[in-house]
């Protein structure tokens, strides 16, 4: 590992090619991007005239990994962790833009291991500006219910209260040893609720949850569970695995320190 190295930012894509090259642009950009690693885990056969490979990862450092068989989300990140170099592990999906030059230089400028390991995300924007739903409250079937209703946009939970919330997983920064000493995701969660679980996990063990108010990124949202029946199915499952887990109450029973 080299010595200067920050931390490994992993990205999977899913066909998803236009989208990873814009966000790869981004990280090009980035102040410091060569103490960084790139982990790009293509999820799917990549088709088209240009499909992304090793020559997307130019002026970068980092690997791309072809999957034989596609994976779930959290299954490819647990992936990339055991790839990763450096403190911090960033999960980032296809579909974020960076607009500072300066994210992840701040990031890597925190602090990662006071009162617990924290567990953090910057704010996340949608491209008209408004704020994204990526601050939320327990996943319990009246907050979701209320969801359901039209709940405003935006945060459903505030981050400056002691109560629990959980980050949603379009971008992730947690330190990679704490990561990897809780497993990492659940792979048991095929695409949804995953982030749920590592937030709730994360708690259990006296980490700490925390957005960065004043560093955002921006999410392009491809909400496909309200279109595909196969993602809907993978959604509901999520759920149940969630409302059977031990984590979820012992959050609900508020036993977390």
């Amino acid at each position: 590992m080299r010595d200067t190295i920050k931390g490994t930012i992993s990205v999977v894509s899913h066909g998803h090619a236009a989208l990873v090259r814009a966000l790869l642009d981004d990280l090009r950009a980035q102040q410091g991007i060569g103490d960084w690693k790139v982990v790009l885990t293509l999820n799917i056969l990549e088709i088209g005239a240009d499909p992304l490979g090793e020559h997307d990862l130019r002026d970068l450092s980092g690997v791309v990994v072809r999957n034989a068989a596609p994976k779930g989300f959290g299954a490819n990140h647990n992936a990339a962790a055991l790839l990763a170099e450096g403190p911090i592990f960033l999960i980032v999906n296809p579909d974020i833009r960076l607009p500072a030059s300066d994210t992840l230089a701040r990031l890597a400028a925190m602090p990662w291991h006071t009162s617990g390991p924290v567990l953090r995300a910057p704010v996340v924007i949608a491209p008209n500006g408004e704020h994204e739903d990526s601050v939320r409250l327990n996943l319990s079937l009246p907050n979701l219910v209320r969801r359901a209703r039209g709940r405003s946009a935006g945060w459903e939970a505030d981050p400056t209260s002691a109560e629990f919330f959980w980050l949603a997983g379009m971008f992730l920064a947690v330190p990679l040893d704490t990561f990897r000493s809780i497993g990492g995701f659940d792979e048991r969660f095929r695409l949804y609720c995953e982030d749920y679980d590592l937030s709730a996990r994360w708690r259990l063990i006296g980490g700490q949850i925390r957005i960065i108010p004043d560093l955002a990124v921006v999410h392009d949202a491809r909400r496909d569970s309200h279109r595909s029946w196969r993602h809907m199915r993978w959604h509901l499952e999520s759920l149940l695995r969630v409302w059977t887990s031990g984590a979820f109450w012992r959050i609900v029973t508020r036993r977390y320190r």
